[in-house]
């Protein structure tokens, strides 16, 4: 059964089975980071409102090596933000984030979901970029959730 993704409407009916799935809050993309994402940490609270929620909460988080293709870092003579092709398509060369083991790539300690029962690394191959849980920027590779929705049968998931 595919996962079908809704948005949360203010209805604390959900199926015991839904899934909230919280999306890379991690310290690289948060204010400071090496790609913060600005005001991203005010979203934190809500987050730990709406986790309080339901039942099963699944993290993902961006964890790249060193060597990833989308860093502009191994591409000498390139600089962050701007493309390159690959066989894929057009990849944006980002500032190196999130990389394994690094405290960019820790998820940030004011998340409060001790219901959280699953953490899905993306964007761990080297050669293909991830901007979704789901598929890989090849379109083809199965990602993070996109692996766990192909083996499950949960009714929902909300993002």
């Amino acid at each position: 059964m595919p996962v079908h993704l809704r948005s949360y409407c203010h209805d604390d009916h959900h199926h015991p089975r839904d899934v909230l799935v919280v999306v890379d809050v991690q310290y690289d993309f948060l204010p400071g980071g090496n790609l913060a994402v600005a005001g991203g940490d005010e979203i934190v609270p809500l987050i730990n409102t709406l986790a309080k929620k339901f039942t099963n909460v699944v993290l993902t988080r961006d964890w790249h090596p060193a060597n990833h293709i989308s860093f502009a870092s191994n591409h000498p003579g390139k600089a962050p933000f701007q493309t390159i092709e690959l066989p894929y398509g057009t990849q944006v060369l980002w500032p190196d984030h999130c990389v394994w083991m690094s405290h960019g790539a820790q998820i940030s300690a004011d998340l409060d979901i001790p219901r959280a029962q699953l953490i899905i690394r993306k964007g761990c191959n080297p050669q293909i970029d991830s901007y979704s849980g789901f598929r890989e920027a090849d379109r083809e590779t199965a990602d993070g959730p996109g692996r766990l929705s192909q083996q499950s049968a949960t009714p929902a998931g909300f993002t």
